[in-house]
Parts: C-alpha cells; structure tokens; sequence
C-alpha cells in the first residue's frame, strides 16, 4: 500500500549566513537547539552550500537535519517522500521561515568532509539530493498562525519542536504554491517545483 506522506518539513537553527558559512555568534547564543547553544557548534552550516562545496563521488550534495539525528524517518512513510522543506525559527523576530527545500532527497547516516575546519574535519550528514534539486529561498516563506498553516500541516498536527512532520501531497501543493507566491522570479525553483509536480502526479494515483 502507498504512503499518504510525500513531503517533510523539519527544522534547522537560525544562520545570518544563510548556511553557507558559519553561523555569527548571536545566531550560536540565541538558537533554539539545545546541542548548539550548549557546544557553541553546528554542522547545518553547509546545507546551503551546494554552489559552493564540492558534491560527492555520485555527484550528490550532503546536508544535515538536526531532528532526525536520532531518529530517521520511517521506512514506510518516507517511501514517496519527494521533498524535505527545511524551516528555521529567526530568534531576532521569533516566527519560523521555511528557509529552503531538498528535493527527491535520500536519506542515509554518514560523515562527509567539512570545510570549515575551525570546527572539525568531518561531519555527521543524513540527507542527501543533487545540487539542482536543492534550493535556498530568496525570499523566505513565513509560518505564521494555526490559521495561517491550514493547508500546511495534516488535520490537527502542529509545527514539530522535537521531531519533523511528515506532509500530505495536498499539504506539499499547498506549500509550493505559497512558495511561488513568495518568489515569482525564481526560474530555479519553478523549474524543481515543475519537477515535483510531475512526480506527484504520478506517484499518488
């Protein structure tokens, strides 16, 4: 039996960098995540940086989802997982931004090459896509009130602190369409949203 789930929206921290270089010291003090703020680190700082680092030997990008360092989504229920919205709570206006997408993403435990080697040679990574199938908005989109996030979110769910949620094929319409709306110009994502929509149409019959 198919999923009824197509897409995830997760969370990562904050980055005044737009996670292509490290994040500033008040993004670290002021994050939402307990690991950052009490390490003073963060390895998402990369997941944007797909322009700028080298993709691996299968020519494929690796970034980080904090939420699913410990627990990976569930086999079944990932199956047709098409896109993985990445959303981050800005702590200098308090309301969450969904930031960027990975699109026809893989999901697999592993440590790649980190190039900012004030923090370590290595990180932990568990996504993976093809640097054209992933994309930093330029203009983020913001989730703002249960009202506003009807469409967004399956029936009765609300945005995930601890772990992600898992979204309906109407809630990832819903999400790219409102995505459009924020961005009108952008030609790289209406050319991945093109893409998506294709394989939602054929996955979900």
């Amino acid at each position: 039996m198919k999923s009824t789930f197509y897409g995830i929206l997760a969370s990562i921290d904050w980055n005044s960098n737009r996670w292509k270089e490290l994040p500033t010291e008040e993004d670290l003090d002021h994050s939402n995540f307990k690991y950052v703020v009490e390490n003073g680190i963060t390895f998402t700082a990369i997941n944007f940086g797909h322009e700028i680092f080298p993709a691996d030997a299968e020519g494929n990008y690796w970034g980080l989802i904090p939420q699913m360092a410990k627990t990976m989504p569930d086999v079944n229920k990932s199956r047709y997982v098409e896109v993985v919205f990445l959303k981050s709570n800005n702590w200098r206006d308090k309301q969450n931004y969904i930031v960027g997408i990975y699109a026809f993403p893989t999901f697999e435990k592993s440590f790649q090459p980190f190039p900012f080697k004030k923090l370590s040679t290595e990180f932990f990574a568990n996504i993976k896509a093809q640097p054209k199938n992933i994309h930093l908005l330029a203009s983020p989109l913001k989730l703002l009130s249960k009202k506003d996030l009807v469409g967004f979110l399956p029936p009765g769910k609300q945005l995930g602190k601890q772990g992600f949620n898992y979204l309906t094929e109407e809630n990832v319409r819903n999400i790219l369409d409102a995505i459009t709306q924020q961005n009108p110009s952008d030609k790289k994502f209406e050319s991945i949203k093109k893409q998506l929509v294709k394989h939602l149409d054929k996955t979900s019959k």
